[in-house]
Parts: C-alpha cells; sequence; structure tokens
C-alpha cells in the first residue's frame, strides 16, 4: 500500500489557494478533517499567508498554543486544520472575525464580518440517511450530521447552525425565489436568485435555473437566503493574477 505524503510542495497546492506557489519550496499539507485537501487550505496559511499575523511556521504554532483562534465556534489549536467554505475564524484579542467564501476567481477569500455574523454559520444537507426507529440523519457538507426523529428538510437545503449549541436555528430551502451561493461552475462566487429547480431522471446532473439568465448544476447551488443573502461577497482586487 502506498503511503501519503505528510508534505506538499507549494506547486501542488489546491487551486483554492490565493498563495504565491513559487517564493518557497514547501507549504503545509491540510490534516484529513471535514474538508478535501481539494478545496481546503491549512489553518496555518490562513493565519500567516492570508491575515499575516506571523511570518513563519513557528510562530503560528505559538499563536495556536495560546488558545485565542476558534474555527466555527470551537478553539483550534492544530496549524494543520483543514479550513474551507462557510468556516467561520474568530481572533478573540482583536476582536475580528471572518467567514469563508470563493470569489469569482473560485479562489478561498476572507469576508471580515462583525461579532455577532460570527455566533453562526451555513451548512448544506448532502444527503439524508434513514436510521433505525424511523429516525433521519442529515448529512452536512462540514461533516456535522443532525439526527431528527421526522423529515422535514431536503438534500440541498441549507440550515443556519448556532455555533455554541450546534442545534438548528434556520433552515434555507433549495426552493424558488431563494437566494444562492455558487460555489463552482464559471459563475463561481455569485450570488443569485433561484427561479427553478429540474430534477432530471438520468445521468445528467440536476440543474437549477437562475433569474439572473443562467443555469448550473445542483451541486453548486448553496442556498444563502430566503428574504435577503445572510452573507456578503467577498471583495475582488481585479489586479490580482
Amino acid at each position: 500500500m502506498r503511503k501519503l505524503s505528510k508534505h506538499l510542495k507549494r506547486l501542488n497546492l489546491s487551486k483554492v489557494t490565493q498563495i504565491h506557489r513559487k517564493e518557497h519550496k514547501f507549504s503545509v499539507k491540510p490534516r484529513a478533517g471535514p474538508h478535501s485537501n481539494d478545496d481546503s487550505l491549512a489553518l496555518a496559511l490562513i493565519l500567516r499567508d492570508y491575515l499575516g499575523y506571523s511570518d513563519t511556521l513557528w510562530e503560528v504554532k505559538k499563536i495556536l498554543s495560546q488558545r485565542k483562534i476558534k474555527v466555527n465556534g470551537r478553539v483550534v489549536t492544530d496549524h494543520k486544520f483543514p479550513i474551507s467554505f462557510m468556516d467561520v475564524i474568530s481572533i478573540e484579542d482583536l476582536n475580528k472575525h471572518y467567514r469563508v467564501l470563493y470569489d469569482t476567481k473560485g479562489k478561498l477569500r476572507l469576508v471580515e464580518i462583525p461579532r455577532e455574523d460570527a455566533s453562526w454559520k451555513l451548512s448544506r444537507i448532502e444527503n439524508i440517511q434513514i436510521l433505525k426507529g424511523k429516525k433521519f440523519q442529515y448529512n452536512l457538507d462540514d461533516g456535522r450530521n443532525i439526527i431528527l426523529n421526522e423529515k422535514i428538510y431536503n438534500t440541498g437545503d441549507s440550515l443556519k447552525i448556532d455555533l455554541s449549541t450546534g442545534k438548528v436555528i434556520d433552515h434555507i430551502p433549495l426552493s424558488e425565489n431563494n437566494f444562492a451561493f455558487i460555489t463552482g461552475g464559471k459563475n463561481v462566487g455569485k450570488i443569485a436568485k433561484i427561479e427553478s429547480y429540474k430534477i432530471v431522471n438520468a445521468v445528467t446532473p440536476n440543474m437549477v435555473k437562475f433569474k439572473e439568465g443562467f443555469e448550473t448544476e445542483k451541486g453548486y447551488v448553496f442556498p444563502v437566503g430566503v428574504i435577503k443573502p445572510l452573507i456578503q461577497l467577498p471583495e475582488v482586487n481585479l489586479n490580482e493574477q
């Protein structure tokens, strides 16, 4: 059996990162966790390369050892912890809070948010399993599992999760007139209003059509609001490469 490498060359960094690939030979490889390596980056890169809170990996580890960094409401001390779409990062001492989103180039960006918005996050239902006792397990995109006694949500819906309790505080269905964030394809990084959702009983993917005049695969559609979007889009510098 081939042994997986613990190291990651910068040239092989995930396409979702916005880090220069030729400044150094190696980077920090995300640890196995709630996100895959293809769509995540290590917490160390967030603190050092994105936010500039340190110059070296040693300094990152020292910052994390002080237990002042939270990801999705929980203290994280592992510099390899994987960070991806919709994660919430809080630096308590500085009263700084960020939500991770895709920009229109498909890169992960940090959007600064107020403290009250850092108390929750949105998670999408990826699939639903029926357990013994006729209970329903909702498997979310960030690795969470929620078990309920009845089927009240559908695959593709988003749930607003209270990060302090883990409980669902709101539900955003994948349905007409709701707002959705596009997570992939040529319209990545946009927020659009759903016009219709078409289920195709074939090998081709189910498609969602938007009032802005385009459509995309259901897998790229992440509901983010009913009356209005609950999140802000990241700013993009058009001169960035």
